[in-house]
């Protein structure tokens, strides 16, 4: 039998694990959980502390489009979007953040810069091409006696099977037992999971609850970071792509995060992105359509001083037009080699300021768990 909804994987296939429910109920409960998470940001919208371009653009923010698609009862699609907008998510910086999501409407992106060129036209999703001079592939400089040892993890859980119930049902605490294995000698300063419905009980697997932070978004990504050396200043959701209607699962965004270093002052920006469906297609915006969002994600949140990791499962392998264009502006540090190569770490830092990467093994999942090092 097929897991139940809430134990299947957007990477779900049907001639692994049985039938996917139908498209149109999945869509359906999209819209549903949509609404739901515009209405009750709104209601606490005022309390929050948001970034100065948000803030400014709540009171005249509308919920997102959400209605019926061709004529069919039941089916969801986003209307198509304003260039100017992103679907974007902000938290406070407390010590366990939980996501609301709200539609805002920015003012001219931070560094962003476009060439007028367009993918995905029509479409919600519509992104447009940075110019040659947008590159992300200048490690920022800290003061003299300002090293900063860097290590990161991605790693994709295949939550409904390593945690479902019917299924591995945990499979002992694999997955944390793993990240404390490699954990031991030199702590994980940022983790990015993809599938991952329960981060609090990752983290309790692993013994890490006490000593690490952790941020939630929608689409089953979170993010944990280690409270002794950094502290969280501002993080966010935006919506880059939605799954193609013959394998859609729903909307796919990118999860991120500043932090400031606590002894340097240095600031990292963190991004955890969880790739649409088919796998190397780009979703129905298409491959660049993916990449030119979360480029514009970076440069419209990031800051100047910032040291840029992006991490994630793109679903899309190195030869794609979606890495392609990622690595045309940034460093790809490093590629695992799950289902072609499919989970990458990306950063404005990269050759030197590399001095280890490691394949940590799968865990009880279906994907390696990636660690990356950096010297700042």
């Amino acid at each position: 039998d097929a897991p139940p909804l809430h134990q299947q994987s957007p990477d779900f296939r049907p001639g692994t694990h049985g039938p996917p429910p139908p498209a149109k109920l999945g869509r359906a409960a999209d819209c549903m959980a949509k609404r739901a998470a515009v209405a009750a940001a709104a209601a606490v919208a005022s309390a929050w502390v948001l970034p100065t371009a948000a803030a400014k653009a709540v009171a005249g923010a509308g919920a997102p489009g959400c209605q019926a698609a061709g004529g069919e009862a039941g089916e969801c699609s986003a209307t198509a979007a304003s260039p100017q907008r992103d679907q974007v998510l902000l938290q406070l910086p407390t010590r366990v953040h939980h996501a609301k999501t709200l539609l805002l409407q920015a003012e001219n992106p931070y560094r962003w810069r476009t060439n007028g060129v367009t993918e995905g036209e029509g479409e919600w999703c519509l992104a447009y091409a940075p110019t040659s001079d947008f590159m992300l592939k200048t490690c920022p400089a800290g003061s003299v006696g300002q090293r900063v040892q860097l290590k990161v993890l991605t790693y994709n859980l295949y939550w409904w099977n390593l945690f479902g119930a019917k299924f591995q049902n945990g499979n002992g605490g694999s997955a944390g037992k793993l990240i404390a294995e490699n954990g031991d000698d030199e702590p994980f300063d940022f983790m990015g999971f993809q599938e991952c419905e329960e981060i609090s009980r990752v983290m309790k697997d692993a013994g890490l609850s006490a000593t690490y932070g952790t941020i939630v978004g929608n689409h089953a990504v979170a993010v944990a970071y280690r409270v002794a050396a950094w502290t969280h200043l501002v993080s966010g959701l935006v919506e880059v792509a939605e799954d193609r209607p013959e394998q859609w699962w729903g909307m796919r965004g990118v999860l991120w995060a500043r932090f400031k270093h606590t002894q340097t002052g240095r600031t990292v920006f963190f991004m955890n992105h969880h790739g649409p469906l088919p796998v190397g297609s780009g979703g129905r915006c298409g491959r660049r359509a993916t990449a030119w969002n979360l480029l514009r994600t970076i440069g419209t949140y990031a800051q100047e001083e910032d040291t840029i990791i992006l991490v994630g499962d793109f679903n899309s392998d190195a030869t794609t037009a979606t890495i392609q264009e990622l690595e045309e502006r940034m460093h790809r540090v490093f590629t695992g080699n799950s289902f072609g190569g499919v989970d990458h770490i990306l950063s404005n830092c990269g050759g030197a300021h590399v001095t280890g990467r490691k394949i940590l093994g799968k865990g009880g999942s279906d994907h390696d768990a990636l660690q990356v090092m950096f010297a700042l």
